[in-house]
């Protein structure tokens, strides 16, 4: 497993895979703040809850004028590059941005996580032609984030496989903010600017 750590292979990674660092880093800006909005009058999930809509929702603000597309196939809600083939999924992490050790989801994995991690291990089978069969079987990586206060994580990783509902193994692990890096967040700087083209979801692919 490859664990990119350094700005100075991190930044070229992401870049391959058209997901400039400081365009990650604003997704993350905006799903901490998500969560820090929630008080003690709100539902006990509402945090993670609020924190994965608007962190989905801005993944697809930034990166879909660069060409990407919304995708939610199986309903796992993601972007999708039909240049490059992969897709990214917005996650809420109970631990991410560390060296040693894998990150671990919020939330357990269903059935149709599964089905897109195991169909993204196969993107260079030749006879996978159809734009459909492509998509649905695109790499898929995962936007890690953690939060707790102000201890903010996050890294963009590639899994391998989900066993017991969380991730098991990674491809490619790229770190964007570890422990102690993370330089606060200016809730008030959270303006959502209106889409300037249509977004079609499909759910079928």
């Amino acid at each position: 497993m490859a664990v990119l750590a350094e700005e100075m292979e991190v930044l070229p990674r992401l870049e391959q895979l058209g997901a400039p660092k400081a365009k990650l880093l604003d997704v993350v800006r905006v799903a901490v703040g998500a969560k820090r909005r929630v008080n003690p009058f709100y539902a006990r999930n509402a945090a993670g809850s609020y924190s994965y809509h608007e962190g989905t929702a801005h993944l697809r603000r930034v990166f879909l004028p660069d060409g990407w597309e919304p995708c939610s196939t199986d309903n796992i809600e993601a972007i999708y590059n039909p240049v490059s083939g992969i897709k990214i999924v917005f996650q809420n992490a109970d631990r991410a941005g560390d060296l040693t050790r894998d990150p671990l989801a919020t939330s357990d994995k269903g059935a149709g996580s599964e089905r897109a991690v195991e169909a993204g291990q196969f993107e260079f089978w030749p006879e996978l032609r159809a734009a459909e069969i492509k998509k649905a079987s695109a790499s898929i990586w995962y936007l890690f984030v953690y939060a707790n206060n102000d201890d903010v994580r996050a890294e963009l990783s590639r899994p391998i496989k989900i066993q017991n509902s969380q991730f098991r193994d990674f491809h490619e692990r790229i770190l964007l903010i570890q422990s102690g890096e993370w330089g606060g967040i200016d809730l008030a700087d959270e303006g959502q600017p209106p889409l300037d083209f249509e977004v079609n979801i499909s759910r079928k692919g």
